[in-house]
């Protein structure tokens, strides 16, 4: 490359290129360009190099604005298949669960008008009655009242108390008055009072049976006053149940020479109010 100094021939002054003519600053001459061939071809090259990067530049700027173009249309196309799929499966979702509503519907009224027809002919029973049925089964077997000892079973602990009082007693009872031995001996056993006593919570139940005793002696007759108890109570398919088995009730140091009580209020006292639960006094009817 040939460096030319750009000065005025006139006065020196600076140059400067408007257009394809040069201008002084300072006398304001005016000259015109002469190319060559070599300068000729030289711009002709440079104008060309411009023009390919112009075109370069422009192509490179399309390209992208294309691919921005498709980018854009393909994410805007699987927004759209995403937005449908999800719409495809909200609707079959819904479609099943209208599906299975409707079947529920038509298997509970065909149950229903089964049930319907079932109790009209008295085949079944009804929800009350149902629902009852299931409160007295859930009932628990240790809920034990005054109403569930009937008369039957009574009379059986009365019975066989008396049998159990009399053969435990059945040796006597020997006592030592003014230095004499006098023997007791046992002559009638007689029904006083019966008594439940309830104790859901420790699931013990028991029925008290009290008997007025009466023995004969040598110094006369004596009256007295024992009790006998039934354990292992309880409710099932609303029968009660029980061992039936008698057992003798502890007597404290009062007793007549532990034997039995000559008050009766003592007796109530101590087989009845000393045992642990709520006593309902029995009727025999």
């Amino acid at each position: 490359m040939k460096l030319v100094n750009l000065t005025c021939p006139n006065c020196n002054g600076i140059l400067e290129r408007v257009g394809d003519n040069l201008f002084c600053k300072s006398c304001g001459s005016a000259f015109g360009i002469d190319y060559d061939s070599a300068d000729v071809e030289h711009e002709k090259l440079q104008t060309e190099d411009e023009r390919a990067r112009r075109e370069f530049e422009q192509e490179k700027e399309l390209m992208e604005i294309k691919y921005r173009q498709q980018e854009q249309s393909r994410i805007a196309a699987e927004k759209r298949n995403h937005k449908l799929e999800t719409k495809r499966r909200i609707s079959k979702a819904i479609g099943a669960k209208i599906s299975a509503l409707f079947a529920l519907v038509l298997v509970f009224g065909f149950f229903y008008g089964s049930y319907r027809l079932c109790v009209h002919w008295g085949v079944i029973p009804t929800f009350k009655e149902i629902i009852e049925s299931a409160k007295t089964t859930k009932a628990s077997p240790y809920a034990v009242s005054e109403s569930d000892v009937t008369k039957d079973i009574l009379d059986n602990m009365v019975d066989t108390g008396k049998t159990f009082i009399e053969t435990s007693k059945k040796n006597g009872v020997t006592e030592m008055v003014k230095k004499k031995k006098i023997v007791y001996t046992l002559s009638n056993v007689e029904y006083d009072s019966a008594y439940l006593i309830a104790n859901e919570s420790s699931r013990k139940n028991q029925v008290v049976i009290l008997f007025k005793l009466t023995y004969d002696s040598s110094n006369g007759t004596k009256t007295t006053y024992d009790a006998c108890y039934y354990d292992n109570l309880k409710i099932s398919n609303n029968v009660l149940h029980s061992d039936y088995k008698p057992h003798s009730c502890s007597k404290s140091k009062i007793a007549w020479h532990s034997d039995s009580f000559e008050e009766r209020e003592q007796c109530y006292r101590e087989c009845v109010l000393g045992v642990e639960g709520k006593p309902y006094e029995l009727k025999r009817k």
